[in-house]
């Protein structure tokens, strides 16, 4: 399969080999990479808005390399790298094993033997891109492979509902409330759920779907992101930005 599907680095790519770091990016992004990884990978609740939620954890910053490669698997460039990108948030949230060749899966012994989650919901996109799955759902199929734990559509976008993306900070905490709801005859009763996002930005739309889902039965919600929109550490600026 690795001749037939070779995999790129998910922030220029280029094709990977095995002097990929990880397996999973390419050496000429790997300063960058790491530049732009959140650390700890838990967000601030002071730049956030994280009510109904158990805690929020990003692997990065949104920005440079990592906003580029989302926003090419959002917009249908590259939907195969959310495969790499889901990855990384397995390596840089929860402390998984990365893998040594591209292709290969990290692994995490202690999270399959102690799951730390019973189930895992993607955020639903308002938008998504004729034949391609949204971006939160296929980073919650790789990490329910990852990490043995099934994946649930329980969230749905009301029809008609305002995108975030246009909305001021306060109008996205109104209107996330009124953006989504549960699928019919969803029953979380007594399930930790971990809630997968592409992006965290204000926290209403996360905070919005746990809301929901603790609603439904859930006993807990903790919410994960490939990037959250902060303004970076100082000691993480660089004087002028160089991007791809």
């Amino acid at each position: 399969m690795a001749l037939l599907y070779p995999r790129r680095c998910p922030f220029c790519n280029t094709l990977l080999d095995d002097t990929a770091p990880d397996g999973a990016f390419c050496p000429d992004c790997a300063s960058e990479e790491t530049r732009l990884a959140h650390l700890p990978p838990r967000l601030p609740e002071t730049e956030h808005v994280l009510y109904a939620l158990q805690g929020a954890m990003a692997a990065y910053y949104y920005e440079g390399i990592v906003r580029e490669a989302i926003l090419l698997c959002k917009n249908g460039g590259h939907p195969w790298h959310a495969r790499e990108l889901a990855d990384r948030m397995a390596v840089r949230i929860w402390g998984a094993e990365a893998a040594n060749v591209p292709g290969k899966r990290p692994r995490n012994e202690l999270f399959v033997q102690m799951p730390l989650y019973h189930c895992i919901v993607p955020v639903p996109p308002h938008r998504p891109w004729p034949g391609v799955p949204g971006l939160a759902l296929q980073l919650a199929r790789r990490l329910g492979t990852l990490f043995q734990i099934p994946v649930l559509e329980a969230l749905e976008v009301v029809p008609h509902a305002t995108v975030q993306k246009s909305l001021t900070r306060e109008e996205r905490l109104q209107n996330a409330k009124k953006a989504y709801r549960c699928r019919p005859k969803v029953d979380l009763s007594g399930k930790r759920v971990l809630l997968v996002d592409d992006i965290i930005t204000t926290g209403a739309t996360v905070s919005a779907c746990a809301l929901l889902l603790l609603q439904a039965g859930a006993v807990d919600v903790t919410a994960a992101a490939i990037a959250s929109k902060e303004d970076l550490p100082k000691e993480k600026r660089i004087p002028t930005e160089k991007y791809r």
